[in-house]
C-alpha cells in the first residue's frame, strides 16, 4: 500500500469509527502525542480550545460521540499531499440529549505522523452546534 493510499485508509477507517460511535475505533487512529481542536473563538467558545495529548483528545471524543450522532454521513473531498490531509464530510447530526437535528458540512485538516492521527483541525460551524445543543 502507498504512503498515500495508507493515510487515506486511516482517515476514512476513523470516520467510520466515529459515525458508528466507536470510541476505541476512532482512538486507533491517534498518535500519543496527538491534538485536536475545533477552529473557532476559544474565548466565547470552550469547546474551540485546542487538547493536547491523548487523554484530553479521548476525553472530548468520548463526549462528543456520547453526545452527537451521525446521520446520511458522506464524503465529499478527501485530497491527500505528503502528510498532510484535507477532509471535506456532511453528515446530519443529532444532538441526542434533545433529538434536534441539523446537516453539517465540516473541512477537516490533518496531519500524520508514524501512521497516526498526529494533529487534526476541524472547521466548521461551531455556532451551529452551539444552537443544536441549547437548551
Amino acid at each position: 500500500m502507498t504512503e498515500r493510499s495508507a493515510i487515506e485508509t486511516l482517515i476514512i477507517e476513523a470516520y467510520e469509527a466515529r459515525v458508528r460511535g466507536d470510541l476505541d475505533g476512532v482512538m486507533t487512529a491517534f498518535h500519543p502525542q496527538c491534538r485536536f481542536q475545533f477552529m473557532g473563538a476559544a474565548d466565547s467558545a470552550p469547546i474551540c480550545r485546542p487538547l493536547e495529548g491523548c487523554d484530553m483528545v479521548r476525553e472530548q471524543m468520548a463526549g462528543l460521540i456520547d453526545n452527537f450522532a451521525f446521520a446520511k454521513f458522506e464524503t465529499l473531498g478527501l485530497v491527500v499531499e505528503g502528510n498532510h490531509a484535507a477532509y471535506h464530510w456532511r453528515a446530519d447530526v443529532t444532538f441526542t440529549p434533545t433529538g434536534r437535528t441539523d446537516s453539517f458540512d465540516v473541512v477537516d485538516m490533518l496531519v500524520i505522523e508514524d501512521g497516526k492521527v498526529r494533529s487534526l483541525s476541524q472547521f466548521t460551524d461551531t455556532a451551529g452546534l452551539a444552537r443544536l445543543a441549547a437548551a
